[in-house]
This record gives C-alpha cells, structure tokens and sequence, in this order.
C-alpha cells in the first residue's frame, strides 16, 4: 500500500476526490482501483510541521543575549516538530512506519517551500522508503489522475529540497544572528525593543524606506516636452521628442532650439514594432 502526503487538508481532500474513499480521523483511506492496486493512505500535513530549532537546544549558552555569544553557527542544522502541530506529525508518522506502507508519496505543493515541508516530515519520522512525487499544478479531477499515472521519481526533485533547506538555514543564521546583534547594540543606545532582521525582509523594509524618503523630499522642477504633430498622406500621428528614453527639457532655451529645429522638416517612418496587449475587463461595481 501506498501513502500519500498532502501539504494541506483541502489538498489532501482534492487528491482523494476522484477516487472511492472512506474518510478517517486525520486521513483518507482509498480504496483498491487500477492506479492504487493495493489501495492507498491519503494523509496531510497543515504547513510546516517542523521547524529548525532554536539557539538554545544546540547550545545552552546560546540562550542568553549576548555580543559574546555570536555569531551562532550550528555544526548541523536539525528539526523539531512545532509544539502546536504534534497531533498531525503523530498521525503521519505512525502511518508511515505501518509494515504494509511500501512506498511514499510526495504530494506537496510543485515547489521548493512543497518539497522542504513533507522531506522534513519524513525524515523526521525516520523512515527509508522508496519515494516518488507527484508533481501538478492543478487539482481537477483529471489532473490528478494524469499526476499519479506519471508519478516522478525522488531523484527528480531533490535538488529543489536541498535549495529549500538551503534558503531557510541562511534565513536563521541571517535572521537570528543579525536580530540579537542590532537589538544589542541598539539597547546599548538606548533603544529597548527587540529588533527583527531578515534576509529578505530587511532588504525589502528598505526599498520601502528609501522610496518613501524620496517622496518625502521630492522637490518638483518646471520641464518642457516638445510635441510634433506628423502628417503622412493625410494620416496624423502626434509624437514626442526623447533623448534615451527621457521626454523632459529642464531648459525652455533649449526645448525652443529643438521645436525650431524640427519644424517643417521633412520626416520618414525607419521602424514600425507592434505589440499585442491583453488588457483585464475592469472589475464589476
């Protein structure tokens, strides 16, 4: 017999739909049927069952606050199951090490943050199993019986698990290390709160600032454009004069000097480009 790990109970729901099922507490039992002979065990997890741990369970001394103590690296990165989430890790695990469960099923969603949450699972079930994924973008009914008819294997998509794994292991050495080293040194200046540091939200948070700052200073500056109405075989079309892809003229000596030289003169069409644009019907009131 087969199982089947979903990220999310309505995934799960979805995954089981298109077959005869009977719904069990905390998972789907399907029955036997020409894609599972044997039949199948639908189970879910509700987002990340686990989680890295923290400073503290690598190190005791990591615990306190301190310039001392930094920067914290672990020897080796390891999971715990999320206090608030034993109940499901429970279940899953003790369907994975049934004797007459074969083979895993990877039904995360197709993506990096899908294969990080059920590996994670499984590794930390500790069990090795064959292993196959199935990998779809849709959960019609169809698309899930063409997903497990062309199941992929393992090998397939682990690389995306280890870029997973890899990014979250920088979000806590990044978030954790540089969050204790500003809250310090911030709280030796007089600043007591706790100061959150990100890998990405950090970077982010300051592109906002930085935009808003330059909206807060923003000074506006008189400019001129000049426009020139063309006419080809009584056709008109109306332009405006540009200089790498800038239209303004902060100088009205200078925008007058290109009106008069332009004026009258002949003109040709060198380049016609067209482009297709889909344009949204506007939203109903």
């Amino acid at each position: 017999m087969k199982i089947v790990i979903a990220e999310k109970p309505d995934q799960a729901a979805k995954l089981a739909a298109p077959f005869s099922f009977i719904k069990k507490s905390g998972y789907f039992e399907v029955r036997a049927n020409s894609l599972f002979p044997k039949g199948a065990i639908i189970v879910w997890a509700i987002g990340h069952l686990c989680e890295l741990k923290p400073p503290e369970e690598y190190n005791p001394l990591w615990k306190k606050w301190s310039i001392e103590t930094l920067p914290m690296i672990p020897d080796l990165f390891e999971y715990r199951v999320a206090n608030t989430k034993k109940k499901p890790f429970s279940i899953i695990k003790n369907i994975l090490n049934r004797k007459d469960i074969t083979e895993i099923i990877i039904a995360g969603d197709a993506g990096r943050e899908g294969e990080l949450i059920i590996r994670t699972i499984i590794r930390l079930c500790g069990v090795n199993k064959p292993m196959k994924r199935l990998w779809i973008s849709s959960l019609t009914e169809g698309a899930v019986k063409k997903g497990f008819s062309h199941l992929l294997t393992e090998e397939e998509t682990r690389s995306i698990y280890y870029e997973a794994l890899s990014r979250t292991c920088a979000d806590w050495l990044i978030g954790i290390n540089a969050s204790r080293v500003y809250t310090i040194l911030l709280t030796e200046k007089g600043l007591a709160d706790v100061f959150s540091i990100g890998r990405v939200q950090t970077p982010t948070l300051a592109l906002i600032v930085k935009r808003e700052q330059e909206i807060a200073n923003f000074q506006s500056k008189p400019f001129f454009e000049v426009k020139a109405t063309f006419d080809f075989n009584g056709s008109k079309l109306t332009g405006i004069w540009h200089k790498n892809n800038e239209t303004r003229i902060f100088e009205e000596k200078q925008a007058k000097a290109i009106a008069d030289f332009c004026k009258d003169k002949a003109v040709k069409i060198t380049n016609i480009t067209k482009e297709k644009e889909r344009v949204q019907a506007t939203l109903p009131f």
